[in-house]
Parts: structure tokens; C-alpha cells; sequence
């Protein structure tokens, strides 16, 4: 079950469509202007966190358990990896490729914690079964209703990218699914 904490970081974690929404409203430019700052900004906090110990300290007693994750104390927080993979997605690929990938990320992550966590009894790599189906199927309706994207090569992006999630990989899924998934795209539909 989805305890407080967890729902309100989904919460939190859906507050990040703002990044696929604005760009897909504005232009890169825009986006960049906000995001770049803030990702070195959230980035120079995070390290001081990790090696400097008064702010690591502080950071235990205010937000360990509210915002960190146990497994982020000795990494760098997942919504670093969130604000720096969203900036490499829109320097590094075409604008649909970025959007589609960030939607995946901040949609199907989601779903796959609240049904994996919800109503998961299938285990796979200390995940559920039905969460990484419910991350497939919500990518595929991703790829499939946002417009101008290449159907084939995102139905094979949202496998890629839920594979990914899947798997125990010991890099933050929140850099790992929305690059998989625009490589995938750029790749293969061009």
C-alpha cells in the first residue's frame, strides 16, 4: 500500500508536468531560461548536501523521509536527475522526442507506483508485474494520442522504457526511462 508520503510525492512528482507543458506552449528558449538555472542550482545544493556536513545534517533533520528517499542520503536526490535530464532532453533532441519522453517519465512512473504499490502482487525486481504494465499501457496511450510522433518507433519506446524502469538498474530512473525513450525514438523513427 501507498503510504502518505509516497502519494504526496507523486503528487509532487506530477506538479513536474509544468517542464513538457510549458515547452510544448513556449519555446525551448523559455523553458531553458528557468531550467538551466534551477537544475545548477538544485545540483549545487545537492552536492553541498552530500559533502559538506552541516548541510547534510540539516538535511536529515528537515526533509529525510518528507522529501529524501532513503536510497537518495548517499545520491544525488531524484529530482536532480528529473531537472538535468529534463535540460539534456530538450538541448539533445527534437521537441516532440523531448516532450513525449518527459510525459512518460512524469505519467507512467506514476502509474506504475500507484498500481504496482496500489494493487501489485506480481514481484519482479522488487517491482510488480501489474506496475510495469501499467507503465507500458500508459506509455503506449503517450505515444500513440500525442500527435506528430512516429507510432512504431513509440511503441518501441515505451517497451524500452519500461524495461528500463523495470529493471534494477543503479542509475536514477528519472535520468535511465525518458532517455531510453527518446534515444529509442530518435533512433528509430528519425
Amino acid at each position: 500500500m501507498l503510504t502518505g508520503v509516497e502519494i504526496k510525492r507523486k503528487l509532487v512528482h506530477l506538479a513536474t508536468l509544468v517542464i513538457p507543458v510549458g515547452y510544448e506552449l513556449t519555446s525551448k528558449e523559455t523553458v531553458l531560461t528557468f531550467l538551466i538555472p534551477l537544475s545548477l542550482c538544485l545540483l549545487a545544493v545537492d552536492l553541498l548536501r552530500r559533502y559538506h556536513s552541516g548541510l547534510a545534517s540539516l538535511f536529515r533533520r528537515l526533509f529525510f523521509g518528507r522529501v529524501l528517499r532513503e536510497r537518495e542520503e548517499h545520491t544525488l536526490m531524484g529530482s536532480t536527475y528529473f531537472l538535468l535530464s529534463s535540460a539534456l532532453l530538450l538541448l539533445l533532441f527534437p521537441k516532440t522526442i523531448a516532450i513525449v519522453s518527459l510525459l512518460i517519465l512524469t505519467l507512467s512512473d506514476t502509474c506504475a507506483a500507484l498500481v504496482g504499490k496500489g494493487i501489485g502482487k506480481i514481484p519482479i525486481f522488487g517491482k510488480t508485474l501489474e506496475g510495469s504494465l501499467a507503465f507500458f499501457c500508459s506509455a503506449l496511450l503517450i505515444v500513440w494520442i500525442y500527435p506528430h510522433v512516429n507510432r512504431f518507433a513509440g511503441t518501441l519506446a515505451a517497451a524500452g522504457a519500461a524495461v528500463i524502469e523495470l529493471l534494477p538498474i543503479h542509475v536514477d530512473d528519472n535520468f535511465t526511462v525518458p532517455f531510453t525513450a527518446a534515444a529509442i525514438m530518435f533512433f528509430v523513427g528519425g
